[in-house]
């Protein structure tokens, strides 16, 4: 497999601290990981009753792409989340924070919810540091979170399809270091289809304290998406 140069092009220490630049109508945010994402949400005093993230009107639709899963066989998305509600976040195996911090932070609400609406979303982790996140790497890095989180990798040029059709920030490979270890700029949200296969919200992988933690946020929100309330 090419290097990560034969991707993206890398940026410069000055360039990649003003990475996080917002984009479109969307919010959305590039997060390079080692600065969790503090883009604040609604307050539970608001117009949308207590939800977190961002409110999309219009909604947004599933991008028609073809990733890959776990165990090499395509997973044409639109298809494969038909019907369902589905959480889908964009991050890399070897992040230090944002990733497993909101990784373990839908495990928890789920456990949290326990059963019955919003219990069970079908959680999509796309690796987008291809030349790291091998189907063998990202398996084991989700096993030790929750095992039923479902991996996806693929084509850069898929995933990066993916990525523009959701109005998101690219992802941004930073110079190596003398190690040759490199901190990888992704988007720093994630974005939840319901049962009508669109998105109503896009949630930031931070929430503000006036929300409660993270988990709760998710706890609250899940089964309210999942039987198709979003505002």
């Amino acid at each position: 497999m090419n290097g990560p140069t034969s991707r993206r092009r890398f940026l410069g220490a000055a360039t990649a601290l003003g990475a996080a630049a917002l984009v479109g109508g969307s919010g959305a945010l590039l997060a390079g990981c080692g600065d969790l994402d503090r883009q604040s949400s609604p307050t539970r005093s608001d117009p949308n009753r207590g939800f977190g993230g961002t409110l999309l009107e219009p909604p947004f639709t599933k991008p028609d792409v073809t990733l890959t899963d776990l165990d090499g066989e395509p997973f044409p998305f639109i298809e494969a989340t038909s019907g369902q509600l589905t959480v889908l976040f964009f991050g890399y195996t070897n992040c230090p924070d944002i990733c497993p911090v909101f990784l373990q932070t839908i495990a928890r609400a789920r456990e949290a919810i326990g059963s019955g609406p919003g219990s069970r979303p079908q959680v999509l982790f796309v690796g987008v540091d291809v030349a790291r996140d091998t189907p063998e790497v990202m398996r084991a890095y989700l096993d030790r979170i929750d095992p039923t989180f479902i991996g996806l990798t693929g084509d850069p040029a898929e995933i990066d399809r993916t990525i523009t059709h959701l109005k998101m920030p690219p992802v941004v490979l930073e110079e190596p270091a003398a190690d040759g270890s490199y901190v990888v700029g992704h988007p720093a949200q994630s974005t939840v289809f319901t049962r009508d296969d669109v998105a109503h919200r896009i949630y930031p992988t931070g929430v503000s304290a006036e929300q409660g933690t993270r988990m709760e946020v998710w706890a609250n929100d899940l089964p309210r998406l999942d039987q198709g309330i979003w505002k």
